[in-house]
């Protein structure tokens, strides 16, 4: 049994198989029938998507791969943060029982940190006067009411 199939070039159609772009391959191609042209580029495209998943398939066994070869330096990473994170709670833990002004360390050390203090808590209060300024024009007021 065969099966009929209409197909409809149309030249108006701009990045579409138009009649001159079919004759232009069949020339090129040495091919005699439109049958035969269509034929031919199904299986060019055929063969191109089969690229293209063979081509997605080694990108996917390349990453596997690199991600593999991370996964030591991820655990180390991961170990690095989580011995920050014992440190700091230790300084803070020092800095809850002494205060900030009787810590156990020398002055060369305390000034910038005591520097760093007064950055971080000035940021703090810009930060929240803008928003309170802001807040107050949202809601109608004026920002010095």
């Amino acid at each position: 049994m065969k099966i009929r199939k209409m197909v409809t070039l149309d030249s108006n159609s701009e990045g579409f198989a138009n009649p001159q772009d079919v004759q232009q391959y069949m020339d090129q191609n040495k091919l005699k029938t439109l049958s035969a042209a269509l034929k031919t580029l199904m299986d060019e495209h055929h063969q191109l998507s089969q690229q293209v998943t063979q081509q997605q398939q080694l990108v996917h066994e390349i990453v596997e791969g690199i991600m593999a070869q991370l996964r030591p330096t991820e655990k180390k990473v991961t170990l690095t943060d989580r011995n920050v994170m014992v440190l700091l709670k230790l300084f803070d833990g020092v800095v809850v029982q002494n205060g900030w002004d009787n810590l156990p360390i020398p002055d060369d050390t305390m000034k910038p940190t005591t520097v760093a203090r007064k950055i971080v808590s000035d940021q703090i209060k810009n930060d929240y006067i803008h928003q309170q300024t802001n807040q107050r024009h949202h809601r109608g007021g004026s920002a010095d009411a």
